[in-house]
């Protein structure tokens, strides 16, 4: 696991620059709340931060012992601030406590995730999950609907922050994804969070702060992450993950801000689900019916497709219509997700307006909508991409649907 600074932080200038001058000025505050979008790099930052807090070099360090002062030893100068002894304001990098934040190994350090899976499975689940993460640089928290923060780890926890920190000046607590707590959890937490003394920071992320109980968010200071660019998630896929360069700008452009999930999408290529999704169209615009039925059958496997290719699906398709947008009203290449198709979304942007992309884009979110209830999800993918298509099915004949349901 590399040791990320906060000065390596994406993208993410006003927060970086807020932690920082935290760790100088070296007082701390009982608890802090990451909040923004999912995927932005708040739990990198949870770390980096903990990490910069840990450092010896750093501002808030604890002081190293030495002999009591003499009445009559010189009083030496305070070194400047980019001195070589100067505190820090950031993670060193170097010192023995870095080497051992990195690894997550520091005994002053608590980390805690959702995990999901069996109770009685529950430390094999953890150390499983943190050798990944030291071993893999890119490793992305991907969870089940079930996974959650375990009562007993909580209960662990609050029982270690009892007892003095072990070698640090503080206790540095990381809770990734706290909004996946139970409400007992919140409640054992509070005391901590309102009386932590001075040996204990608490970092909270999260991308639902609504779902946190007031309580909690009213006893923590704030930091808010903003979504990264979408030029930024290329470059790192290209520079950092490896990606081609066509397949870097549309994983950027689905990503949507989100560097998670580009990379959670990067296997296998982006352009082979792509070609899938959009082949769809073709019996869709001819208006075969039956063959449509064939394919959209054929993209669920028969019902083996899980919801979450479905919706990717779509969202292929929405950027789709992004990039005929773009071609219609003379946007440049370089700005295009599909560029490597760019000269058929030229042939199909002579004859697709702005009013056409508007009702597609429409039914595409009708979809994405009934994706999420409970809606059969072969006939939501036929009737989608019949309405995209072209003349949806039975439109025009007699009689007429009485909500207008084609009009957009």
């Amino acid at each position: 696991m590399p040791i990320v600074r906060l000065a390596d932080l994406l993208d993410q200038p006003t927060a970086t620059a807020f932690l920082r001058g935290v760790v100088k000025g070296g007082r701390f505050a009982n608890a802090y709340l990451f909040h923004g979008p999912p995927g932005v790099g708040k739990g990198t930052a949870a770390l980096a931060f903990a990490r910069a807090l840990l450092c010896d070099r750093a501002a808030g360090a604890a002081p190293a012992a030495a002999a009591a002062p003499s009445l009559f030893d010189a009083i030496e100068p305070a070194a400047p601030a980019d001195a070589p002894g100067a505190p820090l304001d950031d993670a060193c990098g170097a010192c023995a406590a870095c080497a051992r934040t990195a690894t997550l190994q520091h005994p002053d350090l608590k980390f805690l995730f959702p995990v999901s899976g069996e109770e009685s499975k529950l430390d094999e689940t953890v150390i499983e999950t943190v050798t990944a993460l030291r071993d893999d640089p890119l490793f992305a928290f991907v969870y089940d609907k079930a996974a959650s923060i375990r009562l007993s780890l909580t209960r662990d926890l609050l029982r270690d922050l009892a007892y003095h920190p072990f070698e640090a000046a503080r206790r540095v607590v990381v809770v990734r994804d706290a909004d996946r707590m139970r409400e007992d959890q919140y409640s054992a937490m509070l005391k901590s969070l309102e009386e932590p003394g001075a040996t204990a920071v608490w970092v909270l992320t999260t991308s639902r702060p609504n779902r946190l109980p007031a309580t909690i968010r009213s006893r923590c200071q704030r930091v808010r992450f903003a979504p990264l660019a979408e030029s930024t998630v290329r470059s790192f896929l290209t520079a950092r993950a490896g990606v081609a360069a066509d397949d870097a700008r549309l994983l950027a452009a689905l990503a949507a801000g989100n560097l998670t999930r580009a990379l959670t999408l990067r296997d296998p290529g982006p352009g082979a689900i792509r070609d899938e999704a959009m082949a769809l169209l073709g019996p869709a615009i001819k208006g075969e019916a039956g063959e449509l039925w064939k394919a959209a059958q054929g993209f669920m496997r028969y019902g083996k497709t899980g919801r979450e290719s479905l919706r990717r699906m779509i969202e292929f398709h929405e950027l789709w219509l992004r990039d005929l947008l773009r071609v219609r009203y003379g946007a440049a290449a370089e700005m295009l997700a599909n560029r490597d198709q760019e000269a058929e979304l030229r042939r199909q942007a002579k004859t697709i307006d702005a009013r056409e992309v508007r009702r597609r884009l429409m039914v595409l979110e009708e979809a994405l909508r009934s994706i999420d209830g409970n809606v059969s999800a072969d006939m939501t993918l036929f009737s989608a991409m019949a309405r995209v298509g072209g003349r949806p099915l039975g439109e025009g004949d007699w009689p007429p649907h009485p909500a207008a349901r084609w009009d957009y």
